[in-house]
This record gives structure tokens, sequence and C-alpha cells, in this order.
């Protein structure tokens, strides 16, 4: 029973002794594989990622200035709903007025018209 023993051990050892050199080679090549990648990265993708993160910046900015602008048109909005801020908007920039109205403008001294 012993000599079985030490028999199967001696198998064992063997086999160890056959699998690893293919076990430093898997290694090697491992290792291999993952310097090629990070220098791959490094070379190839990084430059494209900075482009990429920049041009996320920029469009983030033209986001928010897209949506202050159409907070600004939405109040707008709800001015041109309220007849006061028409009449106002009216009289100031188109010179209308209102009915039983009397239009009139103030000149600064000195100016002859």
């Amino acid at each position: 029973m012993r000599a079985d023993r030490q028999r199967y051990g001696a198998e064992q050892h063997r086999s160890r002794a056959v699998r690893h050199p293919w076990m430093r080679v898997r290694y090697l090549a491992m290792i291999v594989i993952c310097g090629w990648a990070a220098v791959y990265f490094l070379h190839a993708e990084r430059p494209q990622l900075k482009q990429l993160q920049a041009q996320n910046v920029e469009l983030q900015n033209q986001l928010h200035r897209i949506q202050t602008q159409q907070q600004t048109l939405q109040k707008e909005k709800q001015q041109l709903n309220d007849p006061s801020y028409i009449e106002k908007y009216a009289t100031e920039h188109q010179n209308l007025v209102m009915p039983n109205q009397v239009p009139f403008d103030l000149q600064p001294n000195g100016h002859k018209g």
C-alpha cells in the first residue's frame, strides 16, 4: 500500500512538472496581450477619448445656453398673453396708442425738428 502511495505521488509530481512549463507560457502570453492592450489604449484610444470629452463639455455648455434661451422664450410667451404687456409693448416699440389717448414725444433740449 505504501508503494502505491509513493508511485501515485511520483506520478503527480511528474504531471506537475509537465504542466508547469505550459503554465509559464500561458502567463507570458497573458502578460504580452495585456501589455499590448495597454499600449494600444494609450496611443490610439486615449486621444480619441480626450477629444470626445472636450466635445461633451462643449455640448453641455450649448445645452445650458439653449435651456436658458428656452426659459426666456417661455417667459416672453407668458407675457404676450397679458393684455397690459401687449399694450405697453405696442406703445413703446410700435408707436401705437389706445383710442382716446394723445400721443406725444418729448425731444431733448436743443433738438430742432
